[in-house]
Parts: C-alpha cells; sequence; structure tokens
C-alpha cells in the first residue's frame, strides 16, 4: 500500500521530469498559422504566397511557406532566429520566459531534492517541521511564478509581435487587440498597383503543446505537494530537543555548544586548572576536583501533594473511676535546742512624721460560711527553750 510519503516522493518528481523533457527536447510554444486571399490579374497569381505557418520555440522560429491554396504547391521551410531583422521584440519576450522557465524547473528539483532529505533523515541536525515549510515556500514560488509566466505571455507577446509588424504590410492584422489564442483578419488595399486590388488577411493563433505540457504539469503536483505539506505540517510533532554537545577551548577558557555554537560558560577570569570530560560533559577543577559545569545536573523539583480530605472521627466519652487516697501518717520530729546569742542593738531617734488623716471609705464583708474542719491532735514532747 502506497503511504502518503511515498506518494508524496513520487509526485515531485514529475515536474521535474516535466521540466527535463521540456528543456531537453524542445517543443512548440505558440503556433500562428497566417493565409492570404487577394484579386489580382493572372499574371502575379503564382508569384504570391497563400500560407505561412509559424512555430515559436524558446531559441527560434521554424516558418513553413507554401505557394499554392490550402496548403497545396511547393512548401519552404526555414529556420528563424530572433536576432534577425523583425524578431527584434519577440526575440526579447521569448528570453524572458525561457529565464522564467529555468528558474522554475531549479526551484522544483531542489523541492524533489528535500522532500526526499526530510522524510528519510538525511540530515539529523535539522528538524522535519523546518524541511516542511522550506518545502511549503518552494512550491508556493512555484506557482507564482507559473501564474506570472501566463500573464506575461498574454500581455508582453502580443505588444512584441505588433511592434515588429509596425510599418508593414502586416500592421493592420497585428494591431493592439491581437490575443495569442484566437482568430484577427483585415483587408489591405493598395491604390497604386492596378494588378492588386486588396489582399485579405488572416491569422490563426494558438498555444503550442509544450506551453501545455510545462504549465499543466509543474502546476497540478505543485497544488497537491502545497495541499500535503500543510496536512504534514499538521501532523508532525515537536521532537525533543537534542542534546547539548559541549566543547571547552581551553586557551580561550569557554565552553560552548558545537551545535547551535551557544556559549554556555565563560570562566576567563578564573585561574583554576579545568578538565573536561568529553564523553560525561563534566567540567571540574583539576585541584580540587570540584564540578564546575555538568549537563546532566537537574533541578531538583519538589512535587505538590494533592489535598487529602479527612473524614471526621466520632470520640465516645470516656467514664473516669475515682481513685480512693489511702492517709498518711506522719511522724512526730524531735527539735533539737539552739542557743541563740545575745545582740546588742544601737538606739536610733527617730523624727516625728506627720500624717495627713485619711478617709477611708467603708467596706461591707460578706459573710462567708465557713465548713468544720476535723483536725487531728498530735501529741509532742516538751521542747526547753533556754533563753
Amino acid at each position: 500500500m502506497i503511504t502518503n510519503k511515498q506518494l508524496s516522493q513520487g509526485v515531485s518528481i514529475i515536474p521535474v521530469l516535466v521540466s527535463v523533457i521540456v528543456l531537453i527536447f524542445g517543443g512548440s510554444w505558440f503556433i500562428a498559422y497566417e493565409s492570404y486571399t487577394y484579386t489580382a490579374s493572372d499574371d502575379i497569381v503564382d508569384g504570391l504566397v497563400k500560407n505561412s505557418d509559424y512555430i515559436f520555440y524558446l531559441d527560434d522560429v521554424e516558418n513553413s511557406q507554401y505557394d499554392g491554396v490550402d496548403k497545396t504547391g511547393n512548401r519552404e521551410d526555414s529556420i528563424i532566429s530572433y536576432s534577425d531583422s523583425g524578431y527584434e521584440q519577440r526575440g526579447i519576450v521569448f528570453y524572458n520566459l525561457s529565464l522564467i522557465v529555468y528558474a522554475i524547473s531549479f526551484i522544483a528539483f531542489l523541492s524533489s531534492i528535500l522532500i526526499f532529505v526530510r522524510d528519510y533523515d538525511l540530515i539529523p541536525n535539522i528538524r522535519k517541521v523546518e524541511f516542511s515549510a522550506v518545502v511549503f515556500g518552494s512550491y508556493i514560488a512555484i506557482v507564482i511564478f507559473l501564474i506570472f509566466m501566463a500573464s506575461y505571455s498574454v500581455m508582453a507577446i502580443p505588444d512584441a509581435v505588433h511592434e515588429d509588424h509596425a510599418g508593414t504590410n502586416k500592421s493592420c492584422l497585428y494591431d493592439d487587440d491581437m490575443f495569442i489564442a484566437g482568430v484577427d483578419n483585415c483587408d489591405v488595399y493598395f491604390t497604386n498597383d492596378p494588378q492588386i486590388d486588396v489582399i485579405n488577411q488572416k491569422s490563426t493563433w494558438s498555444i503550442g503543446l509544450a506551453f501545455i505540457i510545462f504549465f499543466v504539469g509543474i502546476l497540478i503536483p505543485s497544488i497537491y505537494l502545497i495541499t500535503s505539506t500543510i496536512e504534514r505540517l499538521d501532523e508532525i510533532e515537536e521532537e525533543p530537543v537534542p542534546e547539548p554537545a559541549l566543547y571547552f577551548d581551553p586557551e580561550a577558557r569557554l565552553l560552548f555548544d558545537i551545535n547551535t555554537g551557544e556559549v554556555v560558560g565563560t570562566f576567563i577570569d578564573d585561574d583554576r586548572e579545568f578538565f573536561f570530560d568529553e564523553d560525561a560533559m563534566i567540567l571540574f577543577d583539576e585541584g580540587t576536583g570540584d564540578i564546575v559545569y555538568s549537563a546532566g545536573l537537574i533541578s531538583p523539583t519538589i512535587p505538590e501533594a494533592e489535598p487529602v480530605e479527612v473524614e471526621p472521627v466520632e470520640v465516645e466519652p470516656v467514664e473516669v473511676e475515682p481513685v480512693e487516697v489511702e492517709p498518711v501518717e506522719v511522724e512526730p520530729v524531735e527539735a533539737e535546742a539552739v542557743e541563740a546569742e545575745p545582740v546588742e542593738a544601737e538606739a536610733v531617734e527617730a523624727e516625728p512624721v506627720e500624717a495627713e488623716p485619711v478617709e477611708a471609705e467603708a467596706v461591707v464583708a460578706e459573710a462567708v460560711e465557713a465548713e468544720p474542719a476535723d483536725a487531728e491532735v498530735v501529741e509532742g514532747e516538751p521542747v526547753d527553750n533556754e533563753k
């Protein structure tokens, strides 16, 4: 089964093949058939050209002339270069058309290569999203060039043919109303020649096969590849960022990423001797062994705890039983007699202080009923206190 990737690859080759066929094998871009109908004397009938065909290529013009009616009689073929007299303006137009054709062919060839490089990851350092964006822009440019080529042909070729035939007998045939696909005719009257009364000129222009093959053969695949590239852009997920490829320059004392050129660290003012382990991508001090930089260090993160709903717990009441306290018997303590020395105190004369009378508010005390308390009698031995 053909996948979308394989289908896009096959379609991208079609514009390249069409360009090669048109540029190498050639083909007609525009065709013009001219015929003459006249009234004249019998003596000069055989000397007038009845039909003439012109096939316009990118490089030159092929002309075929017939001296008989309805392309009969003798036929004379010739190849006319655009540099010949009477083809100067048409030569400029077809030269510009050839430049547009070469530009479209080159972009189509380059875009096809980019599609294969993208699908087979031939350049790993560039993401597929970037390849798809370039391919999308390339085929948009091809479509714009094709539209410009068609519009330029419609406007430039009639003007060039009109200027090349100005001042000749065909000036009335190729006027400003000429079109690259259609029929034009006019009558030329000869008043000074008694043998020729009038010549009716008729020209039929059509678009050549090479122009049609090139335009259609590149436009349709380009439109398909534009739509498929848009779908690929929507489907392609963001690829992980590639791991850095670090390198330490001991002279410049810079640590940078080889892939992106980004400077990771500068150690110009640091006089320590550093050693960089390329495999582990660790930069450390040789003297102390301290790690200065490590690409694998990850800052710790503490996950946030989810809130937990606590269900209410019913506490049953606990009955406290009364505790009986046993009485404690206190043994009598014999106190020893202590002889106190007499202390002579000096008499101090105090000055009399006059006190101001203070009026005291009467306080009414509430009666408190005291409960009677049973006190045990403790028998103690008499102690002799000597003075």
